[in-house]
């Protein structure tokens, strides 16, 4: 009969303290309280960068690839291979970030980024080649200016801390061109 009344008192304690209000527990009360998460719309900012990051990542895939079909220099083909590497694990770390903080983002390219692929596939072997590191080092130059602002600036601490990590994946890119280039050069 014990058993069964200390279980009972058991119980009725766990229940209660897992309502709202105060639960006397000899010395010391107990509070606990409901919490309520409230749903904070992205900022559109934030949101624009997102979107922004998601075109890019996707047109350097593209530009990867056709590096890989179009180049001649073995080391532009491994840099296209890269482009894939790294920008395949960039969006699929956006692309969960955006389920997360419900962030449409675009599936394909742009336009105007589809224009440069369709010009850049018209040429083949050391023209590619030229016109291809041209462009990168391009693209690679304004999304470094992009993701540098996006880290400081955007409101979204998991959209800073993506932008700040992919930054250094730019940085880093640009640098392994201008080598490239600069070995092209001779």
């Amino acid at each position: 009969m014990k058993k069964i009344n200390l279980l009972f008192l058991c119980l009725a304690l766990i229940g209660m303290e897992s309502c709202t209000g105060d639960v006397k527990d000899d010395e010391q009360t107990v509070t606990t309280k409901s919490v309520t998460k409230i749903a904070v719309p992205m900022d559109h900012d934030d949101a624009q960068f997102a979107a922004q990051a998601a075109t890019s990542s996707l047109t350097e895939i593209a530009l990867g690839k056709l590096a890989i079909k179009n180049g001649l220099d073995k080391r532009v083909k491994n840099f296209g291979a890269m482009m894939i590497k790294d920008h395949a694990k960039a969006e699929e770390k956006l692309l969960t970030l955006a389920k997360n903080k419900k962030i449409t983002l675009p599936a394909t390219i742009d336009s105007a980024d589809q224009q440069t692929l369709n010009s850049l596939d018209k040429n083949t072997g050391a023209a590619f080649d030229k016109a291809y590191l041209n462009d990168i080092i391009k693209d690679h130059e304004a999304n470094i200016k992009i993701f540098q602002t996006a880290s400081k600036q955007l409101m979204d601490a998991d959209l800073r801390k993506y932008a700040a990590k992919n930054l250094m994946v730019y940085k880093r890119h640009l640098d392994a061109i201008d080598v490239i280039k600069g070995s092209m050069r001779e």
